[in-house]
């Protein structure tokens, strides 16, 4: 990343699509090491770019190919190159539109290929891919599938905060969310917003490595120490804004997102269990506090990710499809039928687990939703 210059790549990136731009890229890079990145070039234009990575060999987590795909009777490659950010759980295509874009797509897609075999690699998925690029990049090789894995969870921003969103919910949902909200008050916690400067970038990272202990991370604070550090020589710290939770005048928890044209990404949070128990911090400062600050500055989106999307439903998030294009190297990952039927359950299982709350999917999930054909019945005799 260090050799294309940021507002060349940037030029590229839109504005859900922060995990791509050259500041994170570049910071990634600065933190873990640097990836191969295929470009694509129109003379001195750049015109198309995709990051790879090696993948985590189907370790358990968020980037292993059986836990992505459960349902699917498939023996999946530990080998596969994997594509887009390392880690993120959101890619677009970072291509030009016009004529030439489905050319370049091609070229990129072989050219990512052709690395995999050259490393010895069995194909290449780009996962967490949004869902119309996903059904795009597939589309231009015959053997490419695009499998729905995961969905994306976003608030758009009324001027009015949290008031005006409480005000359009049903009677119920606004007494619980209410009653969530005054719950870190009783404890005599307080929100405050603060840059992530050298003392704030600290005690976040204290906060955030505890809370990914919690959950089964073994990378402690100087991982995140590590990454922040790195953030800060890219550039992407500055982007950075944390809203801390503070009670008796300690950090108590805390959350960290980023700044990109008019979104605001909610990245880390983090929670002292060492020294307290939760009181409903996580709603105030990723609901309450989130959606305020947000509307304050002017932001039209908050990007909340993915897990616990029904947790986040119900606080008025709505889910974008999530796609992984999976490209083996020989042969068929699974048939164009199977992939039909695996990705019209999937939908299903969304609409279920959005219940009463249907608006929270919206119509980019109906082309996902067509039914496999039915299979041949017997002869007429």
């Amino acid at each position: 990343m260090g050799e294309v210059p940021p507002h060349v790549w940037d030029a590229l990136v839109g504005p859900d699509n922060f995990y791509q731009s050259h500041r994170w890229l570049r910071g990634v890079e600065l933190a873990h090491g640097p990836d191969p990145v295929l470009t694509a070039w129109d003379g001195n234009r750049l015109v198309g770019a995709v990051p790879t990575w090696p993948g985590e060999g189907n370790e358990p987590g968020l980037f292993s190919l059986p836990e992505m795909f459960p349902d699917l009777d498939t023996s999946w490659s530990p080998r596969y190159l994997w594509l887009g950010t390392r880690r993120s759980v959101y890619n677009e295509l970072l291509c030009a539109r016009g004529p030439i874009r489905a050319e370049v797509l091609q070229q990129l897609l072989h050219g990512a290929l052709a690395m995999a075999e050259r490393d010895g690699r069995d194909g290449v998925v780009l996962p967490y891919l949004a869902g119309d690029d996903a059904r795009e990049l597939a589309h231009l090789h015959p053997r490419a599938r695009a499998l729905l894995h995961d969905a994306d969870a976003n608030i758009d921003i009324s001027v009015g905060g949290v008031a005006e969103q409480l005000h359009h919910a049903s009677r119920r949902d606004r007494a619980r969310r209410r009653a969530e909200l005054r719950a870190p008050g009783r404890t005599g916690t307080t929100l405050t917003w603060l840059p992530l400067d050298e003392g704030a970038e600290s005690e976040a990272a204290r906060l955030i490595a505890q809370n990914r202990q919690r959950y089964g991370s073994s990378a402690g604070q100087e991982w995140m120490d590590r990454s922040f550090a790195a953030q800060e020589e890219s550039g992407a710290l500055g982007r950075a804004v944390g809203c801390f939770a503070l009670r008796d005048g300690h950090p108590l928890a805390v959350t960290v997102c980023y700044a990109h044209h008019d979104r605001l990404y909610a990245r880390y949070f983090g929670f002292d269990y060492a020294h307290a128990k939760p009181s409903g911090e996580y709603f105030a400062l990723n609901y309450g506090a989130l959606i305020d600050y947000a509307a304050a500055c002017g932001f039209r989106r908050v990007r909340l990710a993915v897990s616990a999307q029904q947790v986040k439903v119900r606080r008025g998030a709505r889910l974008a499809p999530l796609a992984a294009v999976v490209l083996p190297a020989e042969g068929e990952v699974r048939t164009e039928e199977a992939v039909a039927a695996h990705n019209h359950h999937t939908v299903g299982r969304w609409r279920e687990l959005c219940g009463s709350r249907p608006q929270a999917m919206g119509t980019e999930w109906d082309a996902w939703e067509t039914r496999p054909p039915e299979p041949p019945g017997p002869p007429r005799p």
